[in-house]
């Protein structure tokens, strides 16, 4: 037996057990709110190599249908933005969560992101995802 078959066997069980490991993970949180991706890089302090990580998500959706506004005052404004035309946001991403991209959508939008009961789901309905394109920001 020649050195590489020695080391093969335990170098590929602690591979196995690592990895075996990240897959039973907890089930994430469900994050829902979209937040608008205006970020500041925070400098890094003098001595430290580690740089802030900033992660975003930018959603492609179309509006189907009109949406009912969060707050009635802004209704007006919900009215105005365009039915049936590729539109976008970009939303600060936790890569630690599930993102609810229609959630995260309608808050954007200053819309309904809940069903109610007068309401049920009609909003999220009205919303179509195209494509979600993912960012990664190091900040030096």
């Amino acid at each position: 037996m020649n050195k590489r078959s020695i080391l093969f066997f335990p170098i590929s069980v602690s591979a196995c057990v690592l990895y075996s490991a990240q897959t039973l993970a907890a089930v994430p949180p469900v994050d829902g709110k979209g937040v608008p991706a205006v970020a500041t890089c925070a400098p890094t302090v003098s001595g430290t190599n580690g740089a802030a990580v900033l992660h975003f998500d930018k959603i492609i959706f179309m509006i189907t249908g009109k949406l009912v506004a969060a707050n009635s005052s802004d209704q007006p404004a919900l009215d105005k933005v365009p039915l049936n035309t590729e539109l976008d946001i970009k939303v600060k991403d936790n890569p630690k969560t599930v993102a609810d991209l229609k959630g995260k959508v309608l808050t954007f939008l200053g819309a309904l992101p809940n069903s109610t009961a007068a309401l049920p789901n009609q909003n999220r309905s009205f919303i179509q995802i195209i494509d979600v394109e993912y960012a990664v920001v190091c900040a030096p």
